[in-house]
């Protein structure tokens, strides 16, 4: 276990569990410590809570296959009953800690494994400062072909009631019927900057949203008269939203690319996976900046752009 605790926020994760954050926590002005990750009791009894890293890929690509540079790729199906291999593989695999400490760390893991046809590796840099929580992936490609990558973080956020999230970008892509995305898009208004709609009244919601531009987002959580700004950086160009309705949680994960993306060429250049060549980097951060109060959305977060 690794603890880190600086500028009024603290974070415990575990990187033999691919560095799963287990917990982040902010201490308001009164004094309270709140929860801004929903906390992980143990990353080895599955990840539905706290934070962890999707790599070489993010979210799914159906039935596990892919075909690259006249190859076929048949990738382990870690969800068999939805024939899917989703999230990637890093997140199944520890790290190393190359460096430690109050306010900061970073991790590093070389992945190779038999049967995968990626060899990279990931630096996982986590920092704690005045403005909030930094989280950094970088990707390097060691193979000696070139090869299709992808990046991502899933957090889980607490979903209180009252909890409203706002962002802007082009919109949702409709989903096939495996759930995997299409070219189209259309608005979603229960995220809308202007007028955010509480999320333990909105059904049960999965779904990407493209060219998240501004890279923000913001949680405001009334009940604890608190909030939270997501910023986007680097590769993390696109927002992949989850929220169940059977439990109190909520997903705004940063992403690189869409979810079978390496299979949809129909979606657009910008929604897939980046291809490097031996040496050569993919890169992005997520920033978590907690507020005390909940102030109105702010000018700088407009409405949705309809498809």
């Amino acid at each position: 276990m690794l603890s880190l605790a600086a500028h009024g926020y603290r974070v415990q994760l575990d990187p033999r569990r691919g560095a799963t954050l287990l917990s982040a926590e902010w201490c308001a002005p009164t004094g309270d410590w709140l929860p801004i990750l929903a906390p992980l009791a143990d990353a080895g009894a599955g990840q539905t809570a706290g934070c962890f890293v999707m790599a070489p890929f993010a979210n799914r690509i159906a039935a596990g296959r892919f075909s690259f540079a006249g190859a076929v790729h048949q990738l382990p199906l870690n969800r068999p009953q939805e024939g899917m291999a989703i999230h990637g593989f890093s997140r199944d695999h520890g790290f190393d800690v190359l460096s430690q400490g109050v306010d900061h760390a970073t991790l590093t893991q070389d992945f190779a494994v038999d049967g995968l046809p990626w060899h990279y590796g990931l630096r996982y840099d986590i920092q704690l400062s005045t403005t909030g929580l930094c989280l950094t992936l970088t990707l390097t490609h060691r193979g000696a072909a070139p090869m299709p990558y992808g990046l991502g973080l899933h957090p889980w956020f607490p979903k209180p009631a009252g909890t409203t999230l706002s962002f802007a970008a082009r919109g949702a892509h409709q989903r096939d019927a495996l759930g995997l995305p299409l070219a189209e898009t259309a608005p979603q208004p229960a995220f809308a900057a202007a007028a955010p709609q509480p999320l333990d009244h909105l059904p049960w919601f999965d779904g990407c949203f493209s060219d998240w531009s501004p890279r923000r987002a913001r949680i405001c959580w009334p009940d604890r008269k608190a909030a939270l700004v997501l910023a986007g950086e680097g590769a993390f160009r696109h927002l992949h939203v989850y929220v169940p309705d059977d439990r109190a949680v909520l997903c705004a994960e940063p992403v690189s690319h869409l979810p079978d993306a390496v299979n949809r060429p129909d979606l657009g250049p910008t929604a897939q996976m980046t291809l490097l060549a031996r040496g050569q980097s993919l890169s992005g951060s997520l920033i978590l900046s907690a507020l005390p109060l909940c102030p109105q959305p702010s000018p700088s977060l407009p409405q949705e752009v309809p498809a």
